[in-house]
């Protein structure tokens, strides 16, 4: 009963909790130091045979997959883990889709027969905790988890994030080393061939797509140009709102400690009028609403689409695509844009410190086992493996500095990130780490994401946690005001209703109970504040 109803009460907090999404999150603390490790160096939780457990388990585990690999025990970047930890990974099958993945995994929490591991946002994993269905990891952490109780007692910043609102921590989180993710990627090849330099207003935005547009920068004689494009929907927009002082990243945002809610923030008027003009104008992509990653590629590698906002290793990767075909494509990543009204450069376009996390099932038969495997995901040997895979096959050791090898950097066809996931790299709950970053991306990818770090704003904390009576009003009155805003949003950029309704809009929402929702909101962010 307790369960059932507080699945009951789970799909509407959904819409507040962070998305899951590899290489995507946002945070406002430092990124945590990675210990300095020596190659072959053994874990301290390792047995007299070298591995992390006596006797080999089987773990089950639902966490999202990658497009670009195949979930195997055998694929080269996970056997050596396999092995290390003594534990055969059970895949079960998970939708790619993030808002498939959740209900999907909403089902089988409701099903009663849970695997050992789940990844989910935060709040989900905190809740499942807060009923029973994962485990307290509090007991396991200090009878099996030196180097993750460590890594939590020299940053408390990461302990606030993981820590439920009862005190318990319920879940292992994924701790990110950087904070730029999602930027402008142009054609800069495209700006050269236009004498054009890179937009730095929304100004020089406009007439910077409006070239593209009319004057064939694809030097193939034809109008047939979709100057921006994008594979994030509406989010993939951000570029053209947060030069007004709002920002898609969020649903809400704290002013002078009060909490307010974005879509009905007045700036948002001026920030949809000027996207839909641009819409209109055909300078943005007609299908951005439905464009998946295909057509998208497709949008480059045909050579009509000359901008985008993606993650910056996407530069790379658009770069060997595209090059296949024009070995003379040359992209590059823009700084945010200044707005109108005076409002400086920034994005809340981030990685979070905690991105996601994964629970232990309540009923699994592993516990202990699992979190002595997991401790050793956190150790300095046990960081290198999940960071950079094998010693000698996919990384070398130079100068005590993990660097890697070529099968990685050189792949003709894919990105070093996309080859990661080839060889079978998993986003387990481990410390990312900054030489990770610094190792895949060439000194341009490196310079363009620093480029970027000053202009990141903190943004609305992901780690809230709600109590149950909150839960079920978010989700009798959250879920259709986000279903509504959704809709009312698009059809403001693409024209079908015209930006005048803005004021009825949010006399609309006013109407559905955000007011209520705002106050809840209220409740949880002052409840993190204290934690």
């Amino acid at each position: 009963m307790k369960k059932a109803r507080w699945m009951k009460g789970m799909t509407g907090v959904l819409l507040a909790s962070v998305a899951l999404a590899g290489c995507q999150s946002g945070g406002q603390e430092k990124a945590v130091v990675t210990p300095d490790a020596k190659a072959g160096e053994a874990g301290k939780a390792a047995n007299a045979n070298g591995k992390i457990l006596d006797k080999q388990i089987e773990v089950s585990v639902y966490m999202r997959p990658r497009p670009e690999s195949v979930e195997s025990n055998e694929l080269l970047w996970m056997k050596p883990i396999s092995e290390k930890t003594n534990v055969n990974f059970k895949w079960l099958k998970a939708p790619a889709d993030a808002n498939d993945y959740i209900e999907k995994f909403n089902l089988t929490l409701a099903g009663g027969t849970l695997p050992d591991l789940m990844e989910a946002p935060p709040d989900l994993l905190n809740k499942g905790g807060e009923n029973g269905v994962f485990e307290p990891l509090n007991k396991l952490i200090d009878q099996n988890m030196p180097n993750f109780k460590k890594l939590i007692e020299q940053n408390p910043a990461v302990l606030k994030d993981i820590k439920s609102d009862d005190g318990n921590i319920y879940f292992f989180p994924q701790i990110s080393a950087v904070k730029t993710i999602n930027l402008q990627i142009f054609r800069q090849d495209w700006l050269d061939n236009l004498g054009l330099k890179a937009p730095k207003t929304t100004e020089e935005m406009y007439q910077v797509l409006k070239a593209f547009k009319e004057k064939d920068p694809n030097g193939n004689g034809k109008n047939d140009e979709i100057p921006f494009t994008t594979r994030s929907k509406i989010k993939g927009l951000l570029p053209f709102i947060e030069p007004f002082g709002v920002s898609f990243e969020e649903d809400f945002y704290v002013d002078n400690g009060q909490v307010k809610y974005t879509y009905t923030d007045p700036r948002l008027k001026a920030a949809l009028e000027y996207t839909a003009m641009l819409y209109k104008e055909g300078l943005i992509d007609k299908e951005y609403i439905t464009n998946d990653q295909k057509i998208w590629e497709s949008r480059f590698t045909n050579e009509v689409s000359g901008a985008t906002f993606d993650s910056f290793p996407r530069i790379e990767a658009l770069e060997k695509l595209v090059g296949k075909a024009n070995p003379k494509v040359n992209l590059t990543g823009l700084t945010p844009l200044q707005g109108p009204t005076g409002i400086a450069p920034y994005t809340k376009s981030q990685q979070n410190l905690i991105k996601n996390g994964f629970g232990i099932s309540s009923k699994s038969k592993f516990k202990a086992e699992i979190a002595k495997v997991q401790d050793w995901f956190y150790s300095p040997e046990g960081q290198l493996a999940m960071n950079f895979g094998k010693l000698g096959e996919t990384y070398t050791m130079d100068n005590n500095e993990p660097k890697y090898t070529d099968l990685v950097m050189k792949d003709k066809n894919n990105s070093p990130l996309i080859k990661m996931y080839e060889l079978g790299h998993r986003e387990f709950a481990y410390q990312w780490d900054i030489r990770y970053e610094n190792a895949m991306v060439t000194p341009k990818l490196a310079q363009i994401r620093d480029s970027i770090t000053p202009f990141i704003k903190p943004k609305y904390p992901v780690a809230l946690s709600f109590k149950q009576q909150e839960r079920d009003v978010l989700n009798s009155k959250f879920t259709e005001i986000t279903t509504y805003k959704d809709e009312m949003l698009n059809k403001f950029i693409i024209g079908s209703e015209p930006i005048s309704k803005f004021d009825d809009y949010v006399k609309q929402i006013d109407k559905m109970g955000i007011d209520a929702v705002v106050k809840i909101q209220q409740a949880s962010y002052d409840r993190y504040a204290k934690r």
